[in-house]
């Protein structure tokens, strides 16, 4: 009971009032941000606070890139962002890959390639990240939305089973309509909006196989 908690998700609009259940001998409080299997829950769920605790530990990971780099070779600095850098920014990457405070994250991610690359610090990284083979953030963003989908395809429903007329756009995906901004940025209505947006070859090959990076 005392690693017990409530929290109240609502939209940044709605004004709470914490409350506390009572049992016969504690009380489970509710609050305002929680640590759920490694991810940092605000009752707005605007990622914030789960980006303050990934930046210091992405700056450790820049470190130790710089400290390898005088004596690595390129495949052995690639294998420590992998497992270092990458395995901490992927961590709840699907739900929150769209928010504002991912920005930082992504400036984060734009430091290591340059320090794997020895650039300076001004430098364009989109050559670079081409060159290394590596997916910036809202590229891997996108590529779990569409695995998402694929993985999750009786939850969809395409536009002709919606309504019966013969449009271009009758195969593409039907997106519910919704005026929270949340839901709106939400993983199911994210997917949607990005995968209508493919070109057809590409969606096509959808039913087929996995959209997959190999880096």
């Amino acid at each position: 009971m005392d690693k017990t908690n409530i929290i109240k998700f609502s939209s940044n609009h709605s004004q709470n009032q914490l409350h506390q259940c009572d049992s016969v001998n504690n009380s489970i409080k509710e609050v305002t941000n929680i640590n759920f299997l490694g991810l940092e829950l605000d009752n707005h769920i605007s990622w914030k606070n789960h980006v303050i605790k990934i930046l210091p530990k992405l700056s450790r990971a820049c470190y130790a890139v710089r400290v390898m780099y005088p004596i690595s070779c390129m495949n052995t600095l690639k294998m420590i962002y992998f497992a270092y850098f990458n395995s901490i920014i992927n961590c709840g990457r699907v739900f929150g890959g769209n928010s504002t405070e991912c920005k930082k994250v992504f400036l984060a991610q734009k430091k290591i390639i340059r320090i794997m690359t020895a650039s300076r610090p001004r430098t364009s990284c989109k050559p670079l990240f081409q060159s290394l083979g590596i997916l910036t953030i809202p590229s891997q963003y996108i590529l779990l939305l569409m695995n998402f989908v694929l993985q999750n395809k009786e939850r969809f429903t395409p536009n002709i089973e919606v309504h019966n007329f013969n449009t271009r756009n009758k195969l593409k995906l039907h997106k519910p309509v919704s005026s929270l901004t949340l839901y709106q940025k939400g993983v199911y209505n994210m997917s949607i909006r990005i995968f209508n947006k493919l070109p057809e070859h590409v969606t096509n090959l959808a039913g087929k196989k996995r959209f997959l990076y190999q880096p």
